[in-house]
């Protein structure tokens, strides 16, 4: 059995992909200014339907102005201990991850459910004697954006689903390390455990051909299963790179560091792994 040393973070700038983590890179402003601009034209948008007495214009319009302006913007999160847990998996020590922001299902369902409005605005909307080719365009843009909103719907389901799972996190036992993380939990035996490792890309559309302080960066932690013996979908393969059971850091409720150094000193000292069971680190 390997246990892997820390390596160092291999920077941002110049790089796609690469070891380590960066949970705070340089502020996006272009997106924050992008979203506050956007959210300043709907809100002018919707004080000239006031004027013109559309008052349910202006609150359809005001509240996604708001779900809009308010994207850049999170809040830190508290961070939680380690906890035990006995459940069907056996007992052992929990490393809880956050669910998705209430704050976020909110502005998701709101998003959602205005762009799902839009083919009966447009039919609605569209003016007396305008020709079938004006009204066809209307209703195609419009069936486009309601595509887009019921992919913000099934976000906020899968949101639901995830406040409504309990004991979410990594589950180290004695035998085995469960990530229930995701829909369908994946598993692996210590004793098939290589390496526990911290990573992050870049996400750039194929399209984003310059990489940019403005591109998204996600952090994974990877647990490199020898020969790929473990349970379970590792849904996350395409996003992160890894053909390994894989979560997504920014989601640890528990600080980061200290999750990555309870997986490493556990699969370092098998002797250790017992007491495990007891739930306490």
């Amino acid at each position: 059995m390997t246990h892997d040393a820390t390596p160092s973070t291999t920077p941002i700038s110049g790089n796609d992909a690469g070891e380590g983590w960066h949970f705070a890179p340089r502020r996006r402003y272009l997106l924050a200014g992008a979203c506050l601009l956007l959210a300043a034209i709907l809100l002018l948008a919707g004080v000239s339907a006031l004027r013109e007495g559309n008052v349910l214009a202006f609150v359809l319009v005001a509240l996604f102005a708001f779900a809009i302006g308010a994207i850049p913007f999170g809040r830190t999160r508290k961070r939680l201990p380690p906890r035990p847990y006995d459940g069907p998996e056996g007992r052992g020590l929990l490393l809880p991850i956050h669910p998705m922001r209430l704050t976020a299902m909110a502005g998701f369902f709101l998003i959602g459910f205005l762009l799902l409005l839009a083919p009966v605005m447009a039919v609605d909307e569209a003016p007396d004697g305008a020709g079938a080719g004006r009204l066809v365009l209307a209703v195609v843009l419009s069936l486009f954006a309601f595509a887009t909103g019921v992919f913000f719907m099934l976000a906020v389901w899968g949101g639901i689903r995830s406040r409504m799972t309990p004991d979410k996190g990594i589950l180290l036992t004695p035998e085995r390390v469960v990530l229930r993380t995701q829909a369908e939990p994946m598993s692996f035996a210590w004793d098939d455990l290589r390496a526990v490792r911290p990573h992050w890309n870049r996400f750039r559309p194929p399209s984003d051909v310059f990489r940019s302080a403005e591109d998204p960066i996600h952090n994974w932690l990877s647990f490199e299963v020898e020969g790929g013996r473990y349970d379970g979908t590792n849904a996350l393969a395409g996003m992160s790179g890894s053909g390994h059971p894989t979560m997504d850091a920014e989601k640890l409720a528990v600080d980061p560091d200290e999750v990555l150094r309870l997986c490493r000193h556990y699969l370092a000292h098998p002797a250790e792994r017992m007491s495990l069971s007891s739930g306490m680190p």
